[in-house]
């Protein structure tokens, strides 16, 4: 049976994307990630939020968390899932993972690691690793049994 990815369920950031858009939820993720977050009760003239994000979509958050607060999500699993997106195009131009590991600046392990959630997400093949070794091609052709060889 094939393993799945894990995938979490909406947080945070899929609730500011469905108010303000993904654009501005990346935008005010990247600024203020990790960062406790006061959303006024009254959209007022430029609050640091109307500056940031622009007045239609402070209002909607006003509207939506007005009196509320919350901690911006950092979107820390976005650097995570490029870096598996990244050894996988490693992985295709033949790299190996020891070098993989050295341009990434993460451990071997977690270079393995890399790799097969990258093949569990579909960004790269899934490859048979197999241990046996074959003496001849003779030997492969019988194993494979291929008619008219």
């Amino acid at each position: 049976m094939e393993k799945q990815f894990k995938r979490r369920c909406n947080g945070i950031a899929e609730d500011l994307a469905a108010v303000i858009g993904l654009t501005n939820t990346l935008l005010l993720c990247g600024t203020r990630g990790g960062d406790s977050l006061y959303v006024p009760g009254q959209a007022t003239p430029g609050h640091m939020l109307e500056t940031l994000l622009g007045q239609t979509a402070f209002q909607r958050m006003v509207e939506e968390w007005g009196g509320t607060s919350f901690t911006v999500p950092a979107l820390s699993d976005f650097g995570r899932y490029q870096r598996i997106r990244k050894c996988a195009e490693l992985v295709g131009q033949g790299k190996s993972l020891h070098a993989i590991a050295k341009v990434t600046g993460v451990t071997y392990q977690q270079v393995k690691n890399d790799r097969r959630a990258a093949e569990m997400l579909g960004i790269l093949p899934l490859v048979l690793m197999g241990r046996v070794k074959v003496r001849s091609d003779a030997e492969v052709i019988e194993q494979l049994q291929l008619p008219g060889v």
